[in-house]
């Protein structure tokens, strides 16, 4: 598959993928002003070059228009210069009017085209990093923008610091249908993304820094993997109503998606199950309820906990390991994690001999560990009728439960714990214990190139479990084309297989706490029988 190792050639890849109704014509009119009069001569010169394409002389005209203008008027004119300037590939003159603007003398959609405007002339100048920090934080509620804003994005997220020099249509904000939608449909005269992807995700509100990690994941992917078809970004945005993730689907249908993915949330993803088969393919980024059937072409991908604990089970199993003692938190992730693993632990020929549950945020486990342990201190002994411990923990819990397994007695026994357990170091309290995790975390090294090119998306370093997991979903979702099948794939998020209900399922690999960090642990295979 090509690489994209030039900025140039990515960025030519990203025009003819990502986002095309805002590349593909230059603009057809100057950038909007205020109602206020001008010098009527500047004004009129202004639009007249804009229009034959002349933009610095459109920017010089502008910049006569804001001199002429009153404080308190003059900060869209010197916008408008600005954007010319841009349009013309000046991007030190374009900075430079901008700063003309005082501080809070815009607001809404004007203030969206300064930040756009200052990116854009970032991105000409091969600063892409800035540029991603100046850009809006979500495109939601500048439907106008959306398609620039977020060509911008993923142009400074992909490092195409030579993108803006490649492309021949100007900076300047054309009239475009928007690629982002803030929820809510767009009109669309026809298909404009015949054979793409729509990617619903809530980029905006309490979950945006989580979507935003997926969608670099998935970009990363679709580029490295030199994937054919186009890419239209829908902001679902994090209402609890999944109205929003409706209209946005219906969108995209309007739009010739071929295929879609998303949404994130739980509670959208039971939404559009229950709207029945859908017209294309769905790559759900999330699981149904158990008690809800998935329609035909509808599939589930998420990072489940229960792919942890069926892991642990199986490695358990494989180790011969047969009777375990569980502790778990009292909780609905306690409940789900300790129910996989006892339900994959038991077909697999293991008994669960006996469960603790914790409360939430408990800061004393001595008694707790004890009593499950059946420590007798007096005669340094512990029941002997077990042979591992499954810990459902998060770190601070399982360094505090690591340590009281050691004081009673219980150093010997295997623990097995949940990804959550390490803290992304070795402490002393959880050395010895053993969890399962994904690829991209446990095997860094097998992924040097993509780590390279993922180092400075700031989606990656905050959540990069999140980060793998888009990218795996866009490989999942180049087998839902015509003429691709998913059967038994490798990921960053683990081995990837569908399974019952379109639930596609992660095998993990495991790994041990060691003083000097983590250490891989060679796999056994499940026991002849077992089940899947």
């Amino acid at each position: 598959m090509p690489k994209f190792n030039s900025p140039a050639l990515l960025f030519l890849a990203l025009a003819a993928v990502l986002l095309p109704a805002c590349a593909s014509t230059p603009a057809a009119e100057d950038p909007a002003l205020p109602g206020a009069p001008g010098p009527a001569p500047a004004l009129e010169e202004a639009r007249s070059a804009w229009l034959r394409g002349d933009y610095a002389a459109a920017s010089a005209a502008y910049e006569r228009s804001a001199l002429a203008q009153p404080p308190a008027l003059a900060a869209e004119f010197w916008l408008a210069a600005a954007e010319a300037a841009v349009a013309a590939r000046d991007a030190d003159r374009a900075l430079g009017l901008a700063q003309h603007i005082p501080a809070n003398a815009l607001g809404g959609e004007k203030f969206g085209r300064l930040q756009l405007l200052r990116a854009e002339s970032l991105l000409l100048k091969n600063q892409p990093f800035e540029a991603a920090k100046a850009l809006p934080a979500s495109s939601a509620g500048l439907p106008s923008l959306a398609p620039r804003i977020e060509e911008a994005r993923a142009r400074a997220l992909f490092g195409s610091n030579e993108g803006a020099a490649a492309t021949a249509t100007p900076a300047a904000p054309p009239a475009a249908t928007p690629d982002a939608v803030p929820g809510q449909a767009v009109p669309a005269a026809e298909p404009v993304n015949a054979g793409g992807t729509a990617l619903l995700l809530p980029l905006s509100g309490a979950f945006a820094a989580s979507a935003e990690a997926v969608r670099d994941g998935y970009l990363a992917a679709h580029f490295r993997n030199g994937a054919a078809g186009r890419v239209r970004i829908y902001d679902v945005g994090s209402a609890a109503s999944a109205d929003a993730t409706l209209g946005a689907y219906a969108q995209a249908l309007r739009d010739g998606a071929a295929v879609v993915v998303g949404p994130l949330r739980k509670e959208s993803v039971a939404a559009m199950a229950q709207q029945g088969s859908p017209a294309v393919p769905v790559l759900a980024l999330n699981y149904l309820d158990e008690s809800q059937p998935a329609p035909p072409r509808f599939l589930q991908f998420g990072l489940a906990p229960e792919d942890e604990a069926r892991t642990a089970a199986e490695h358990a199993a494989g180790q011969g390991l047969r009777r375990a003692i569980v502790l778990t938190p009292g909780s609905d992730w306690g409940e789900r994690t300790y129910t996989a693993f006892r339900q994959r632990f038991q077909a697999l020929g293991g008994q669960v001999v006996e469960t603790s549950r914790y409360p939430v945020n408990q800061k004393d486990f001595s008694a707790t560990v004890r009593n499950l342990l059946r420590t007798q201190k007096d005669a340094g002994t512990r029941r002997s009728d077990v042979d591992m411990v499954f810990v459902v923990a998060r770190n601070i819990d399982a360094r505090l439960i690591g340590a009281m397994l050691r004081f009673y007695y219980a150093g010997n026994l295997p623990v097995y714990t949940t990804a959550a357990a390490y803290g992304g170091r070795p402490d002393n309290d959880t050395a010895g214990m053993r969890f399962c995790d994904m690829p991209w975390i446990l095997a860094p090294g097998d992924y040097a190139a993509e780590r390279a090119e993922a180092a400075d998306l700031a989606g990656q370093r905050r959540e990069p479990r999140l980060f793998a997991f888009g990218y795996d979903a866009q490989a999942i979702a180049s087998t839902l084309h015509p003429g691709a099948s998913l059967s038994r794939m490798p990921g960053m998020t683990g081995l990837l297989s569908v399974g019952g209900n379109g639930a596609v399922r992660r095998g993990l690999q495991c790994a041990e706490i060691r003083p000097e960090g983590l250490s891989l642990l060679e796999t056994s295979p499940a026991p002849v029988g077992a089940v899947p």
